[in-house]
C-alpha cells in the first residue's frame, strides 16, 4: 500500500489561506485609501506620470505603512508555493499532465508576483521624493519614478495574467469533475471569486469599500482557500480510504 501525505494536504490548504490573508493585508496597507491628485499640483503638472490617480494614491500612504504592505506579501510567498501541493494532489486523479500544466502556470505567476508587489513601495517613495525637492530637480526624480512604474508593470501584467490562466485551468478541471474537489469549487477559485469581490466591494459601506477596494483578487483567494481548508480537513479521511482501496 502506497502512503499518501494527507496531513500535508491539509497543511497545504491552510498555507494557502494564510498567504491569501497576508496578501490581502498587503493590498490594504498599500492601496487601501482614497486620494485626490488635485491635492498634488506637481503630480498634475508633470507629463512623466500618466496615471495621476495612481501616483496620488501611492504618496498618500506613510513609508512604514507602504513598506509593511510590501513585506506582508513578499514574506508569504513560500506559503503560496506550498499551497500548490494540495491543489495538484487533488487534481492529479483527473490527469497528471493537466494538473502539472495548471500548477506550473500558478507557480510562475506566484514567482513573478513579489517583485511587482514590492515595486509599488519604490514607486511611491520616488514620487514622494519628487514632491519634496525644488521644481528644477523634480522632473529627474519623477523620471526615476516612471522607470520604477514601467518595470513594475512589465512584471505585474505577466504575473497576474499567468496566475489568472492557472486558476482558469483549475476551474475548468473542477467543473468537468476531473478533480477530487466538488464541482462547484470551479466557481470559487480565486479568479471568478475575485471578479465577484470586485463587483461587490464598491457596494459596501465606505469604511469597508475603501480599504478593501484594491484587494479583490486576494479576497477571492481567501474565499477559495477557506472553502478548501474546510473541505480538506473534513474529507482527508475519505481520501485516505479511497487510496487504501486502490
Amino acid at each position: 500500500m502506497r502512503e499518501k501525505p494527507f496531513p500535508w494536504i491539509k497543511l497545504s490548504a491552510l498555507a494557502g489561506l494564510l498567504s491569501a490573508i497576508c496578501w490581502a493585508i498587503g493590498d490594504i496597507l498599500i492601496v487601501g485609501f482614497e486620494a485626490s491628485p488635485e491635492n498634488y499640483p506637481a503630480i498634475m503638472q508633470t507629463p512623466l506620470l500618466q496615471d495621476k490617480d495612481f501616483a496620488a494614491l501611492m504618496v498618500t500612504g506613510g513609508t512604514a505603512r507602504l513598506a509593511a504592505g510590501a513585506l506582508f506579501g513578499v514574506f508569504s510567498v513560500p506559503l503560496m508555493f506550498f499551497a500548490l501541493f494540495h491543489i495538484y494532489k487533488l487534481m492529479e486523479s483527473g490527469g497528471r499532465r493537466f494538473a502539472t500544466l495548471a500548477t506550473a502556470m500558478l507557480f510562475l505567476g506566484f514567482a513573478w508576483s513579489p517583485m511587482a508587489h514590492a515595486a509599488f513601495f519604490y514607486f511611491a517613495e520616488a514620487v514622494k521624493a519628487a514632491l519634496s525637492v525644488d521644481v528644477t530637480s523634480a522632473d529627474r526624480v519623477f523620471a526615476m519614478a516612471k522607470s520604477f512604474s514601467d518595470v513594475l508593470y512589465i512584471v505585474y501584467i505577466p504575473a497576474v495574467g499567468m496566475t489568472a490562466i492557472g486558476w482558469v485551468l483549475v476551474s475548468i478541471a473542477m467543473l468537468r469533475k476531473k478533480t477530487l474537489f466538488p464541482r462547484w469549487f470551479g466557481l470559487i477559485t480565486p479568479f471568478p471569486a475575485s471578479v465577484f469581490c470586485i463587483l461587490v466591494v464598491p457596494l459596501l459601506p465606505e469604511t469597508l469599500s475603501t480599504p478593501l477596494g484594491g484587494a479583490g483578487f486576494n479576497l477571492g483567494g481567501i474565499i477559495f482557500y477557506t472553502a478548501s481548508c474546510i473541505f480538506c480537513f473534513a474529507k482527508s479521511g475519505h481520501f485516505q480510504e479511497n487510496q487504501r482501496s486502490d
